[in-house]
C-alpha cells in the first residue's frame, strides 16, 4: 500500500514531455531558469503540415539544475548533450548542427512539484 501511494504522489510531481516555447533563460541568485509556454502542435493540410497553437499564455517559470538533460539536434535525427550556455548561444544563432532560434518549440519534461526542468528536448522541424 505505502509503495502505491510513493508512485501515485511520484506521478503528480513529474510530468510527461509537453511541447513549449522558452521564451527566456536567465540567472537568478546563481541558479539558471527558463520560462517556458506551453503549445499545442497539430497536423494541418498546410504546406508545413503543421501549425502551432497558443490557447494559454500564461508563462511559467522552472529552474535548471545539474541533472537538467538539454538535447540539441545535432542532425535530423541525432542529439547531443548540451550545456545551458550552448542553449543560450543556440538561442542567439550559433549553428551546433541543427539551426534554431528563440521561435523553435522544445519538448519539456518538468518535475512541478519543484519547478525544475528534468529534461528539455530541442523539437526537430523539418
Amino acid at each position: 500500500m505505502l509503495f502505491l501511494v510513493c508512485l501515485i504522489g511520484l506521478a503528480h510531481a513529474q510530468s510527461d514531455s509537453q511541447p513549449a516555447f522558452i521564451t527566456e533563460v536567465f540567472q537568478k541568485s546563481g541558479v539558471w531558469n527558463i520560462k517556458a509556454d506551453y503549445i499545442v502542435i497539430r497536423e494541418t493540410d498546410n504546406v508545413q503540415g503543421f501549425e502551432i497553437i497558443n490557447q494559454n499564455p500564461l508563462i511559467r517559470t522552472f529552474k535548471i539544475t545539474p541533472k537538467t538533460r538539454i538535447k540539441l539536434l545535432k542532425s535530423a535525427g541525432e542529439y547531443f548533450n548540451a550545456t545551458v550556455q550552448q542553449l543560450i548561444q543556440g538561442r542567439k544563432g550559433k549553428d551546433f548542427g541543427w539551426m534554431f532560434d528563440v521561435y523553435t518549440p522544445f519538448y519539456l519534461k518538468v518535475n512541478d512539484k519543484d519547478r525544475t526542468v528534468i529534461e528539455m528536448t530541442q523539437m526537430y522541424l523539418p
